[in-house]
């Protein structure tokens, strides 16, 4: 697929403004110092990339974890997952195994312990994510190990 090359006149109508998916600012010409737009830049880039379906702890309660929104697609069906927070308190002592699947209401997510293992239905794999002493310890990321069946 081909990259659009903007004309002048798209690129002034971009100035000032920020893209709604990245985040990333459009700046003037002649912007200084180009250097604290750059990192900013970077930084909102990185986030955009990594952020859809990631799972972080969460600030407010030791074993809940946020699922940040994202998009997937998993044999044809297209998820919009809204995002959300899965308590994960019985998993304590544990792996908590994480993952998005579609529920024929735009997709959702499911969790099981380490004796249970990855489910055998489609999904995608979101994180492992261990708790002792009653506290989310480490959260290994998994979205990248995608098993999709027909």
């Amino acid at each position: 697929m081909a990259i659009e090359e903007l004309s002048a006149a798209q690129i002034e109508q971009l100035v000032g403004t920020r893209d709604a998916a990245t985040g990333m600012e459009y700046p003037a010409s002649g912007l200084q110092p180009y250097y604290l737009w750059l990192v900013r830049t970077l930084h909102n880039l990185a986030q955009a990339s990594a952020g859809a379906c990631r799972v972080v702890k969460d600030d407010a309660d030791a074993t809940t974890v946020r699922i940040i929104p994202g998009r997937a697609s998993i044999s044809g069906a297209v998820l919009d997952y809204a995002g959300g927070a899965v308590e994960l308190g019985s998993y304590n002592n544990d792996t908590a195994y994480l993952w998005l699947y579609d529920d024929s209401n735009g997709g959702a997510i499911g969790a099981g312990g380490s004796a249970d293992g990855w489910p055998a239905a489609a999904h995608i794999k979101l994180a492992e994510v261990t708790l002792s002493g009653g506290a989310v310890t480490s959260i290994l990321d998994r979205r990248f190990e995608t098993i999709l069946k027909a």
